[in-house]
This record gives structure tokens, C-alpha cells and sequence, in this order.
């Protein structure tokens, strides 16, 4: 993990806090251990920044030193880890009476899409990111699977191109009686439900369910399907319109659909039925869910309209801010349908405030 905050008045609590994440099994980078490099000292950080796994911010009252572009070091640390899509933890300091006008606005920055950390002082921020460690760390061993109307941790996710195996720890009696559900019927008839992981959206056939019972509230649950995953190459019979290409149509469509902006004038007399504008985070609204789990089922939901039908190449980035005041701000970056051999798809980006629902 690669640590970074303004150095002098932090200083301490960096040498503390790292000690504390390396007695702990982590290793732990900060700016002082990039030393003797041939390159300069921005590109020395923001390389410490790319190589990093899980990036760690921390602000009390200073900014610190401006540079060429505008940014402190901190600032830049930060949003090289946001375009690489790293895990961010980010950790504010309680009293912020006397924090500085530009650090305000950094804090707010990145309160825009983080849910931030408090801390008192270095041993309080080192007790309270090792527990955020170990939910991170769990993040990313069990991931995240998408299969019929079921979200669930798997602890094992095989994938042979033409099947997949998912096994997971079930400790939900609902869940576990809708994967049951998806067993062959009577007739001998197979279920075909929809499948998505972080990455890969399509059909799954489901061709087995085992359920075993190891405690009274934990079911170890194996699946077995065949599936068939979305290419990414676009659907046979787009066509564009009224100067809108499809992948124009896709990105209008997500538009409004997740952040509520109206078609574009060109799109009426009927066209609108061309376009699907329907929200596809809707599912969400009314859960209760940890903000790390509604980002994480949001991405399996936007795989499942973007890429099963072949939208999209891949989901570069997603983020889904916190709400203020009835607002969150949401960021979605995917890669366009790669439909020529020798044409490179584009990057689109949809940024803006959504509503809360």
C-alpha cells in the first residue's frame, strides 16, 4: 500500500502508522522510501502510487507545497490513485478548526466520492485502518457473482470459458433457497438466468446446485453452469440515427437513466423507443447496504446492461460517492465495443450528481 499525506506535519504519524502496517504482515511505502531513483521526485511518487495495491490518504490541517500543476503532492498521490482505479481508504483528521482553505477543499474532494475516516491521533489511525485492511482484504478474496436475482460473496469462482463453477459460504436462508430454485424442474429442464462478475456479464444454464448444510446458519453452496459471456463487439442489427452512432445511443441512454438528464433534441417523432434510458442502479434504491457492497453490486449491475449484450469492451471504472443532501456523485468509465480489428474502441466517461432514491 502506498501511504501518503503532507510530510512535515505528519511526519510522525507516518513513521508510526507504517511501523504499526508493517508489524502487521503489510507492505507499507511512503515518499522517504523511493529514494535514490534517476527520476524526478513527482514522477518517483506517482509511479509508487501506480505500483501500490491499495492507496492510503491522510489530511489534518496543511495542504502542503504546491506544485507546477496547481496540486500538493498529497492532492496528485490521490487522484494518480483514482485514474488507476485503486482501493482508496482516506482518513481526515477530527478537528479540522484550523484546517487550510485549499486543504478544505481537498477534504471535500474526496468526500465527494469516498466515505472518509476519522482519526485522533497515530495509534487511533493505525488500530482503526487495520480494521479497514481486513475488510478490503475480504473484499477482494470473496468476490462478487451476479447470477439469476442472486448477489453473493463466492469464496471459489472457477471459470473454463464455457462453464463456471461458483462456490460460497451462504448464510442467508433466502439466497439460498433462490439458488436452489434454479435446479433442473421435473421435466428435466435446465434454468438459464443471467450472470455477471466485475469484469464479464452473460447466460449461465445452471446444471447443478449442491447445497450442504455445515451449521445451523452457514450452507456451502456449489454451482455449476455452462455460460455463454458477452463479446464486446456490438449487436448485428445497430444502426445509428439522427447523427447519434450507437455507441452515442448506449451513452445518452445511461445518461439519463442514471444521472435523470433529458434525450438530446434530435432524439423525438418515435426514436425514443430506440434508446433504453432505464436506470440500471435501480435495483438498489431502498437497501440498506454498506457503501463498499452497493458499489460493488452496482458494478455487477452495469456489467449485466453493458456487457452481456456486447455495449461495451470492459468497465474501466466505477464510483459511486456517498450522499449529500440528497445527492451522490456517481462516475462510470467502460470501453466502447471493439468492432473493427484495426479500429481501437473509445473510452467513454459519464460523470455527474445522481439523486438519491
Amino acid at each position: 500500500m502506498f501511504l501518503s499525506s503532507e510530510m512535515r506535519e505528519l511526519g510522525a504519524l507516518r513513521e508510526t502508522v507504517t511501523a504499526r502496517l508493517r508489524q502487521a504482515g503489510f507492505l507499507s511505502v511512503m515518499f522517504e522510501d523511493l529514494g535514490g531513483r534517476d527520476e524526478d521526485a513527482e514522477r518517483a511518487y506517482l509511479e509508487g502510487v501506480a505500483r501500490s495495491d491499495i492507496y492510503v490518504g491522510v489530511l489534518a490541517d496543511r495542504y502542503g507545497t504546491m506544485l507546477a500543476n496547481g496540486r500538493s503532492p498529497t492532492h496528485a498521490e490521490y487522484l494518480e490513485a483514482r485514474q488507476r482505479g485503486k482501493r482508496i481508504s482516506f482518513w481526515l483528521h477530527r478537528e479540522a478548526a484550523n484546517r487550510q482553505g485549499h486543504a478544505a477543499d481537498f477534504a471535500q474532494e474526496v468526500q465527494t466520492f469516498h466515505t472518509t475516516g476519522s482519526y485522533r491521533d497515530a495509534d487511533d489511525l493505525a488500530d482503526r485502518l487495520l480494521e479497514r485492511l481486513a475488510e478490503i482484504g475480504a473484499d477482494d478474496e470473496a468476490p462478487w457473482i451476479k447470477i439469476g436475482d442472486v448477489c453473493l460473496r463466492a469464496s471459489r469462482f472457477r471459470d473454463e470459458g464455457g462453464s463456471v463453477i461458483i462456490n460460497a459460504e451462504v448464510r442467508d436462508v433466502g439466497v439460498s433457497r433462490a439458488l436452489e430454485a434454479m435446479r433442473t424442474d421435473t421435466w428435466g429442464r435446465l434454468s438459464t438466468v443471467p450472470i455477471a462478475t466485475s469484469e464479464r456479464a452473460g447466460e449461465a444454464t445452471v446444471e447443478s446446485v449442491v447445497n450442504e448444510i455445515r451449521s445451523a446458519s452457514v450452507r456451502e453452496v456449489e454451482l455449476t453452469a455452462g455460460v455463454a459471456w458477452g463479446e464486446g463487439r456490438g449487436g448485428s442489427l445497430e444502426a445509428s440515427f439522427n447523427g447519434l452512432s450507437p455507441d452515442d445511443q448506449v451513452g445518452v441512454g445511461l445518461r439519463v437513466g442514471l444521472l435523470g438528464e433529458s434525450l438530446p433534441r434530435q432524439i423525438s417523432h418515435g426514436f425514443e423507443s430506440m434508446i433504453d434510458t432505464t436506470d440500471p442502479l435501480a435495483p438498489l434504491d431502498g437497501l440498506v447496504l454498506t457503501a463498499a457492497v452497493e458499489e460493488a453490486v452496482g458494478r455487477l449491475l452495469l456489467a449485466e446492461r453493458l456487457l452481456a449484450p456486447g455495449k461495451a469492451s470492459y468497465i474501466d471504472r466505477f464510483a459511486l460517492g456517498p450522499s449529500h443532501v440528497g445527492h451522490r456523485r456517481l462516475e462510470l468509465v467502460y470501453v466502447e465495443p471493439r468492432r473493427y480489428a484495426n479500429v481501437e474502441p473509445g473510452i467513454r466517461r459519464i460523470e455527474g450528481v445522481r439523486r438519491v432514491r
